[in-house]
C-alpha cells in the first residue's frame, strides 16, 4: 500500500501542469489527472490508516469565510454552471492539499520534497525533448512557434509557454536558493544539473516574464552577494568566479539579442519597444482593466471565481451561453480576479488567509533555526521564496486555481504542520493555527 500511495503522490506532482493532455472533458471543463490521483490517494489512505478526516489547514477560519463569500456570490452571473465548476475546482485543490499533508505526515518532508522537485525536472526534460523533436518535424503538443514547423516555443503539456515558465519557476527558485545555501536533497552535482536543465527549459519557453523574473532573481542575489563581500572587504574565489561568469553571461546574451536586429525584433514583438507592435502588452493591460472595471461596477457583491469572464462579456453587452464563449473574455491578475470574485469584504478574508499562511512559514523557519534545525529551516525558506515568486508572476496571468499553485500551498501547509507536531511540541501553542 505504501508504494501505491507513493506512486499516487508522485502522479499528482507529475500531472499538476498538464493542461492539454490526458484530461477528461466534462461539460466544457477539464477534469485533470492530478485530481483523480488525489481522490484515489484519499480513498486508499483512509482505508489503510483508518484515522478519519483530520482537517489541518493553515488559516482555515479566514479561508472558510472567503469560500462562503464565493458561494454566496455564485448566482451573480449569466453562466451559473461555470461558477459551480470553479467552486468544485477549488474543492479539488483543497483535497489535493490534504493528500499532500497526509503523505508528508507519514514519510517526512525530505522524501516528499524529492518527489516534488523530481517531477519538475522530468517535465523540463520533456520540454527540451519537445524542442528538439518538434524542430525535426515531430510535433509534440506544441501550441506556439517562433517559426512554424521549425522553431517551437516550448510549452511541454501546458496551455502555452508562459504557463510552462510559470510552473517551472517554482522549482527554479527552490533549487537555486537551496543550492546556494548548501541544502542538497541529492548529490551536489546532480542537484546543480537539475537546476541547469530547469533554467534551460525556461529559456526555451521564451516566456519574457518567466525569463525576466528568473534573471531578476539571479541578479538581485548576486548583487547582494557582491555588496556583502565588499562591505566585509573580502570575497571568496568561488563567489568571484561565479559572479564574473554570471555578469559576463548576462551581458553576452543582451549584446547578442539586442545587437542582432532580427533577434531583437522577434523577441521584443508584442511589447511596443523598439518600434515593434504592442499587441501582447496591450492585451494584458486590457484584461487587467476589464477585471478592474467589473469590480468597480459591483465592489460589494462579487461574481465568484467562475463569474469573472461572463461579467466582462456582459460589461460589453455580450452573452456567454457556454464555457467556450466565456473563455474569450478572461480577466488577468489573480489578485484582481479574487477582488472581483469576492467583493471587498470577501477579499479581505482572502488577504488575511494568505498573510497568515506566509507569516507562518516565516515563523516556523525562525523557530527551526533557533532550535538548531538549520537544514529544515532552509527547506521551509526556499519553499516560501518559491511561493512568493509564483504569486508575483501570476499577477500577470489568470486563474488562481492552477493546480501547481495549490500543490505549492499544499507543500507549505504540510511542512508547517509536520514541524509543528513532531519537532516543536513544547512551542506548538505559540505557533499560528
Amino acid at each position: 500500500m505504501k508504494k501505491v500511495l507513493r506512486f499516487l503522490i508522485f502522479f499528482i506532482f507529475l500531472t499538476q501542469s498538464m493542461d492539454i493532455a490526458a484530461n477528461l472533458k466534462l461539460g466544457g471543463f477539464n477534469v485533470r489527472l492530478c485530481y483523480l490521483a488525489a481522490f484515489s490517494f484519499i480513498l486508499l489512505f483512509l482505508i489503510s490508516h483508518r484515522r478519519g478526516f483530520q482537517i489541518r489547514f493553515l488559516g482555515k477560519g479566514f479561508f472558510l469565510v472567503w469560500v462562503i463569500f464565493l458561494v454566496a456570490f455564485a448566482g451573480n452571473t449569466q453562466l451559473l454552471s461555470r461558477n459551480i465548476g470553479y467552486l468544485m475546482w477549488l474543492v479539488f485543490n483543497v483535497l489535493m492539499m490534504w493528500a499532500i499533508y497526509q503523505y508528508t505526515s507519514v514519510t517526512g518532508p525530505a522524501s516528499v520534497m524529492r518527489l516534488y522537485i523530481q517531477t519538475f525536472f522530468l517535465m523540463a526534460c520533456f520540454g527540451m525533448a519537445q524542442f528538439v523533436l518538434s524542430g525535426l518535424g515531430l510535433n509534440m503538443f506544441v501550441t506556439m512557434w517562433w517559426k512554424p514547423g521549425v522553431l517551437p516555443r516550448v510549452n511541454a503539456l501546458s496551455y502555452e509557454p508562459s504557463y510552462f515558465a510559470s510552473y517551472l519557476l517554482i522549482a527554479f527558485v527552490f533549487l537555486y536558493f537551496a543550492s546556494r545555501r548548501k541544502l542538497y536533497l541529492w548529490r551536489p552535482r546532480v542537484q546543480w544539473m537539475m537546476l541547469g536543465c530547469i533554467i534551460f527549459a525556461i529559456l526555451l519557453s521564451t516566456s519574457r516574464m518567466g525569463i525576466l523574473l528568473m534573471v531578476s532573481i539571479l541578479a538581485f542575489d548576486y548583487l547582494k552577494l557582491l555588496f556583502n563581500s565588499l562591505v566585509r572587504l573580502r570575497i571568496s574565489k568561488i563567489n568571484l568566479v561565479v559572479t564574473t561568469i554570471f555578469i559576463a553571461g548576462i551581458f553576452s546574451v543582451l549584446i547578442y539579442a539586442l545587437g542582432n536586429e532580427q533577434t531583437r525584433q522577434r523577441y521584443l514583438a508584442g511589447t511596443g519597444l523598439d518600434a515593434t507592435g504592442s499587441h501582447s502588452k496591450d492585451a494584458r493591460l486590457m484584461q487587467m482593466n476589464n477585471t478592474l472595471l467589473i469590480f468597480l461596477k459591483s465592489p460589494w457583491v462579487g461574481y465568484s471565481l467562475g463569474g469573472i469572464a461572463p461579467a466582462i462579456a456582459e460589461y460589453y453587452n455580450v452573452r456567454t451561453p457556454d464555457q467556450k464563449r466565456a473563455k474569450e473574455y478572461e480577466g488577468l491578475n489573480i489578485f484582481l480576479e479574487v477582488l472581483a470574485a469576492s467583493g471587498v469584504f470577501g477579499f479581505l478574508f482572502f488577504a488575511m488567509w494568505l498573510f497568515t499562511f506566509i507569516r507562518s512559514q516565516w515563523f516556523v523557519s525562525g523557530v527551526l533555526r533557533k532550535n538548531g534545525f538549520a537544514e529544515d529551516a532552509v527547506m521551509v525558506d526556499c519553499l516560501k521564496y518559491a511561493l512568493l515568486s509564483e504569486l508575483l508572476i501570476l499577477m500577470l496571468s489568470q486563474n488562481i486555481l492552477r493546480p501547481y499553485l495549490w500543490t505549492l500551498f499544499g507543500m507549505g501547509n504540510a511542512l508547517y504542520f509536520y514541524y509543528k507536531d513532531l519537532i516543536f511540541k513544547s512551542e506548538a501553542p505559540t505557533l499560528p493555527q
